[in-house]
């Protein structure tokens, strides 16, 4: 398939697949330029962006206003309309950033469609990077010493919009390809092993109580919350601004208070190998309870007090907060008692459990070489709906 042949079929595929958009390719040009001869070829109202290539290799996208109002009507009001462009709008990343989907696909069925052409090698890994305020500002990026230019005229859906987008790629030279071929996509990155010693926090949240304000205001210490009998089972894991990342079941283990996961579920166990979890059995952080003897044993864990996502203090209130008795669960009482009420989460004598410590010196480290981070969260609360 020649590679005219091969973006007319990528731009129509990709345009159906997302938006079950018409788009008919009218014709593709593919020519040679160097940089000046890039530049010379951008329209001053042109939607300049900026394609990620491997290595470091940098291309660009160039898209009439025609196209991009097409695109962007068919992601927000669902059709292609025939209003008049305003040429004198000022493009923003956001205009950029509806462009993304159909230049990935695009550039993904591309080397796709030209499997085993000795020109894809040149085009593959490319993908939508950012926005580029003018023709000036590409030419301060480009380095490469000529680039390839796929010129597509295109008609969206029916002929109610027209344009050109052009795709510009870099001619690499073969010791840039085996480059690329040899780089590793699992290798970590430059700043992995500090961002993993960074702390993250989870909050438990039992349940939720709705009340008005002078109830609220009303609250002092011994009053009491009447909460669901299934309480225990319903405990949602809150990170960051209240996102939930988790659910389970509030227990013991070890004489610490601790939370089996239920949710999300572990995954599907492949073909030939036993099930996670057996009948009955239940997950803790992606491992079953009733799993089968022969599976490896997990390790011990280690739910010290020290953890914020697992501490539940003064009866589920943190903070300034009035202190709110729970039953058996008062802050008067010793952990021991307040726990005695909660049920027993143990794993079997060759449970064992995952190492939860932070290192602390070792995250202090790594936040003062990244700088600070605002891990938004908030303490404890116990709600009813």
């Amino acid at each position: 398939m020649s590679p005219s042949k091969a973006l007319r079929r990528a731009l129509s595929r990709t345009a159906d697949v997302l938006w079950d958009l018409a788009l008919v390719t009218q014709g593709v040009s593919v020519e040679m330029h160097d940089q000046d001869g890039v530049i010379d070829g951008l329209g001053q109202q042109d939607l300049l962006i900026l394609l990620d290539g491997p290595d470091g290799a940098l291309g660009l996208a160039s898209i009439e206003r025609e196209v991009m109002t097409a695109i962007i009507e068919v992601q927000t009001i669902m059709q292609v309309t025939q209003m008049p462009v305003d040429e004198d709008r000022v493009l923003t990343p956001t205009d950029a950033a509806m462009m993304s989907p159909l230049l990935d696909g695009t550039l993904e069925r591309l080397v796709q469609n030209l499997d085993h052409h000795p020109l894809s090698p040149q085009l593959e890994g490319f993908k939508f990077g950012a926005m580029i305020e003018d023709a000036r500002a590409a030419s301060l990026l480009l380095d490469a010493s000529s680039y390839r230019t796929f010129r597509a005229e295109v008609d969206l859906a029916l002929g109610r919009r027209k344009g050109a987008l052009s795709i510009i790629l870099p001619e690499r030279t073969s010791e840039q390809l085996e480059n690329a071929e040899g780089a590793d996509p699992d290798a970590p990155g430059p700043h992995e092993d500090k961002m993993g010693r960074i702390p993250a926090r989870l909050d438990a949240v039992l349940s939720r109580v709705t009340m008005t304000l002078s109830e609220v205001e009303a609250l002092k210490s011994g009053d009491l919350l009447h909460l669901p009998t299934d309480v225990l089972d319903r405990v949602e894991l809150i990170a960051g601004r209240n996102q939930v990342v988790a659910k389970g079941r509030l227990g013991q283990l070890n004489n610490l208070r601790a939370v089996r996961l239920t949710w999300p579920e572990a995954p599907a166990a492949p073909i030939g190998q036993p099930e996670p979890a057996a009948a009955g059995g239940e997950v803790m952080d992606g491992f079953a309870t009733d799993v089968d003897q022969d599976a490896p044993s997990l390790p011990e864990i280690d739910m010290s007090s020290d953890l914020p996502a697992l501490e539940i203090e003064n009866g589920g209130f943190g903070g300034d907060l009035p202190d709110i008795g729970l039953g058996d669960l008062g802050s008067d009482m010793s952990t021991e008692d307040q726990m005695s009420d909660l049920p027993d989460l143990d794993f079997g004598a060759d449970a064992a459990a995952f190492d939860m410590d932070l290192e602390a010196e070792s995250a202090d480290a790594a936040m003062a070489d990244l700088g600070d981070f605002d891990f938004a969260s908030e303490p404890f609360e116990i709600e009813e709906s």
